[in-house]
């Protein structure tokens, strides 16, 4: 994405998407593009009112293109809260883990 459509995607994101926890909408300040791509952005957006900070990563693609497995991103409210269990699992997956994925997933087809 070039530096018109990043700001496209920042003025939409305040315009139209609130907070998931309180509804209240994003200042500009809250908003921070993490990383850019040709056809997508990952933003970091920042309630200032509940503190919470979510992540999306939103894709460029030319109105009339979205495919059938797509789901737009307004009004998506997460279903599961990450517990403290959730962190603690991960946490202790990756005490042991070396990177290799490839044996990771190999290891998973075999159960």
């Amino acid at each position: 994405m070039n530096i018109f459509n990043i700001t496209e995607v920042v003025r939409y994101v305040r315009k139209n998407i609130n907070c998931p926890h309180c509804d209240k909408r994003y200042n500009l300040q809250n908003i921070n593009v993490l990383a850019a791509t040709k056809n997508e952005c990952l933003i970091e957006l920042k309630c200032k009112y509940c503190k919470k900070t979510m992540l999306t990563d939103i894709v460029s693609t030319p109105k009339g293109e979205q495919t059938q497995q797509e789901v737009p991103l307004i009004n998506q409210l997460p279903t599961d809260k990450i517990t403290d269990n959730d962190v603690l699992d991960v946490r202790n997956f990756l005490t042991d883990f070396d990177g290799n994925f490839k044996s990771l997933f190999k290891s998973q087809k075999q159960l």
